[in-house]
C-alpha cells in the first residue's frame, strides 16, 4: 500500500513523498486501521489525519484509488496491498 504525502507531512516521514506499508498477502483493513498501523513508524501522521478515536479529522481529505473516502465508506472503506492512499489538506476560504 502506498501512501502519497503532502508537503506538510513529510516532515514527519524522514522528507518521503511517498510510504509503503506491506501487508501479508491476504490481510485487508479499513483505512482507520491502515493509519494506525502506519503510526507505528510515523506517529505524527497518524496523529495529523485521526483524531482520538481513530476517525479521519474533518480538514483532511483521504482519497483511496482515486475515490474520496467522506463517498465511501468513511474510515471503514477498506485497503490492501494494491491500494494507493493520497491525503491532502483540507482547504477552504472564501
Amino acid at each position: 500500500m502506498l501512501f502519497h504525502l503532502p508537503s506538510a507531512l513529510r516532515r514527519f516521514a524522514r522528507d518521503n513523498e511517498i510510504v509503503e506499508m506491506r501487508l501479508p498477502a491476504d490481510v485487508q483493513m479499513t483505512i482507520s486501521e491502515a493509519f494506525v498501523t502506519l503510526g507505528r513508524d510515523y506517529p505524527a501522521i497518524r496523529q495529523r489525519v485521526l483524531d482520538d478515536q481513530n476517525n479521519i479529522r474533518r480538514h483532511v481529505n483521504v482519497f483511496v484509488n482515486g475515490e474520496n473516502v467522506r463517498f465511501a465508506q468513511g474510515g471503514q472503506t477498506q485497503v490492501s496491498n494494491g491500494s494507493e492512499v493520497w491525503i491532502y489538506p483540507a482547504l477552504s476560504g472564501g
